[in-house]
């Protein structure tokens, strides 16, 4: 319990610190502008690293409990479509290719679409026609992202450039 307070209020010092210098300091602000809110930040390692050194940042959220989605990406037929791949899928649940944070979820190029960034790439699942995680939810390796009727397209992208699906499925 006492590991738990601590973490918190050393969490609420850092940041009170970076909002202090960010109201006092003109060069840490243009710093911490031109770092943090110009560039596509990897909430990921973000995240990663502040559960390596404080844990949990919802220290009370039992996570053990959750029901575990387990399935793997079975596809009878692939073909490259428009810098990603057409996979026509013989299950209909679609799971999470890897660990990430769900950045977006909505329509892109009229196809529902939802966006895991992972540790140096993002996965764009298209074509779902259920969606079964929220924005901002972290997913791991297999876990449940959604529905597709038959045909699910995927692509990868790292700094705005697609990148060759055969690396990653």
């Amino acid at each position: 319990m006492l590991k738990k307070i601590s973490n918190i209020l050393i969490t609420i010092i850092l940041f009170l610190i970076t909002i202090i210098f960010l109201k006092s300091s003109s060069s840490f602000k243009n710093w911490f502008t031109k770092n943090v809110l110009d560039n596509n930040i990897s909430f990921v390692k973000i995240a990663s690293k502040y559960e390596s050194l404080f844990g949990s940042p919802i220290p009370f959220l039992k996570l053990d409990n959750l029901p575990v989605f387990s399935e793997k990406l079975n596809y009878s037929s692939k073909e490259e479509y428009d810098g990603g791949v057409l996979l026509k899928v013989d299950n209909n649940l679609i799971p999470s290719l890897t660990k990430g944070l769900v950045i977006f979820i909505g329509d892109k190029d009229s196809k529902k679409c939802v966006i895991v960034e992972g540790n140096d790439y993002d996965i764009s699942y298209c074509m779902l026609v259920n969606i079964g995680v929220k924005l901002y939810d972290h997913v791991d390796a297999g876990t449940y992202i959604g529905e597709v009727n038959e045909n699910l397209i995927l692509y990868f992208i790292k700094n705005g450039e697609y990148l060759n699906y055969e690396d990653f499925i």
